[in-house]
């Protein structure tokens, strides 16, 4: 009795729900499974339905964005004949995924071009192929729907033969290659081997002699461009090749009559993302690298640089100023010169493409050098005595004011105990003697010696070019108490 209670309880729950007003029942969605796919017959097709009733299998596919899905719905194509297909989705919702699969349940493959967020998909029918195709909410779940199915006509350009002209430069496209396709015997590049991928053609041609600069804005590194030259697609020789981020660009020399094909290849999953620039090279012009502080001891060093990575590897020929030069070379040079002076420096320096510049700076060698020659210190003293000490100076080559600074041990690091600043004329052998007194104290007794160490420094800017001289430790005077 009380089954029968229970069931009839919920059978009128179930009657009352139904007419009762407020409360929305979504229909039944035909092709909410795989299993139901609605098969597309004939092109072009369309249909709107409401898909706000439709639920997610647990093996629906959501690798074509990574994204959870909502809701999804099914159908299925079988190609006639080769060719461009594309599929539609708008949805009342705000966001739809597209995502074309072959294959069976538990088993489909993704088809290239068949991923899409921005309500289309355009990939490559194969004749005798059934293609599952799957829309689905990301943000939202579906709501009213209207798809569509055709075919399309490749880009004016899908071919070498039908390479756009580039009438003049600068020259910049966003190309679409949702409609693109490869073509059998496109060439492999050095920068995407990957020969299925979809391409683009452009030509161009230059009455003179010219560096042109191959440029591409690439979001996600799916894009690569090539130029080539040739008299057929079988019979292409690559030039240069560019795959990577918008800063950096190769650069050609064109030669005139000669005609150059480029290829903008890559993905149709992001189509109109990426951009092909096509311009003049601007002028080389090559900033100079010249290590700081020539002197006489030391080996000074060039080098040739540019921001461009499309400069490099520049070669280069240095003239120095003073009757030799370089080789050429694409490296870093050195050049030690034999007397002090200014030097006019000479840069002649080339890119690949054949541009070159020439460029003229200045080097000023100037060497100056002091050198603590002498330093005296008492061998032995007692607590409470003023000794004396002196620190010699020798200068060969200009009139110097250097500083002398005097320092005593402190068991772990030094402390000043007096400086002196005297004008050092140069000379061959002479020196210049810088006096200091120093007064023992109570502690240098109960450690019972004191080591003294004499700096001699140049006045700022001025450097030693031979700063290993420039300091002295003495041995440690032996200090007694007092008498």
């Amino acid at each position: 009795m009380h089954t029968r209670i229970s069931v009839l309880a919920t059978a009128l729950a179930l009657v009352a729900g139904a007419l009762l007003p407020g409360i929305a029942h979504a229909a039944p969605v035909a092709n909410d499974d795989f299993d139901q796919a609605t098969a597309v017959t004939a092109l072009p097709f369309t249909q709107t339905q409401d898909a706000s009733g439709a639920t997610k299998a647990s093996d629906d596919p959501f690798r074509c964005t990574g994204y959870e899905l909502t809701n999804t719905v099914w159908f299925r194509y079988t190609a006639t004949d080769n060719g461009l297909l594309r599929f539609t989705a708008a949805d009342a919702g705000p966001s739809t995924v597209i995502s074309v699969h072959t294959g069976g349940r538990g088993s489909l493959d993704d088809v290239e071009g068949g991923c899409s967020t921005d309500g289309q998909a355009t990939f490559q029918g194969k004749a005798g192929t059934t293609y599952q195709i799957m829309i689905s909410g990301w943000s939202r779940p579906l709501t009213t729907l209207t798809v569509g199915l055709d075919r399309i006509a490749p880009a004016a350009n899908d071919n070498w033969s039908g390479a756009q002209p580039i009438d003049g430069l600068p020259f910049a496209v966003s190309p679409d290659l949702s409609v693109a396709s490869p073509e059998a015997d496109e060439p492999a590049s050095a920068c995407e081997p990957d020969r299925n991928k979809r391409s683009v053609w452009y030509r161009y041609t230059t009455a003179e002699s010219r560096p042109i600069l191959l440029g591409l804005e690439n979001y996600g590194y799916q894009y690569s461009a090539a130029i080539y030259t040739g008299d057929s697609i079988t019979s292409l020789t690559e030039l240069t090749c560019y795959k990577g981020s918008q800063y950096e660009k190769k650069s050609v020399r064109a030669n005139p009559g000669t005609t150059y094909y480029v290829r903008f290849s890559g993905e149709a999953r992001n189509s109109g993302s990426g951009k092909l620039t096509l311009s003049e090279t601007p002028p080389l012009d090559p900033s100079f690298y010249i290590s700081s502080e020539a002197t006489v001891f030391s080996d000074v060093q060039f080098r040739a640089e540019s921001w461009n990575a499309f400069d490099k590897p520049m070669t280069s020929r240095w003239d120095f100023g003073d009757g030799s030069s370089s080789p050429a070379t694409t490296e870093a040079v050195s050049h030690r010169y034999a007397k002090d002076g200014e030097y006019k420096i000479t840069l002649n320096t080339t890119a690949p493409d054949g541009r070159s510049a020439t460029k003229t700076t200045t080097v000023t060698v100037n060497t100056h050098d002091v050198a603590i020659t002498r330093f005296d210190v008492p061998k032995t003293a007692r607590a409470g005595q003023s000794v004396p000490i002196t620190v010699h100076i020798g200068n060969t080559r200009y009139t110097e004011k250097p500083t002398v600074i005097l320092y005593r041990s402190k068991g772990d690091s030094w402390e000043a105990v007096g400086s002196s600043t005297l004008d050092v004329p140069a000379h061959p052998s002479r020196t210049v003697k810088f006096p200091f007194s120093y007064t023992v104290t109570d502690a240098d007794a109960a450690i019972g010696k004191v080591t003294f160490r004499a700096v001699v420094q140049l006045t700022y800017p001025i450097r030693d070019a031979r700063p290993m001289d420039n300091e002295v430790i003495a041995l440690a005077t032996t200090i007694k108490g007092r008498s």
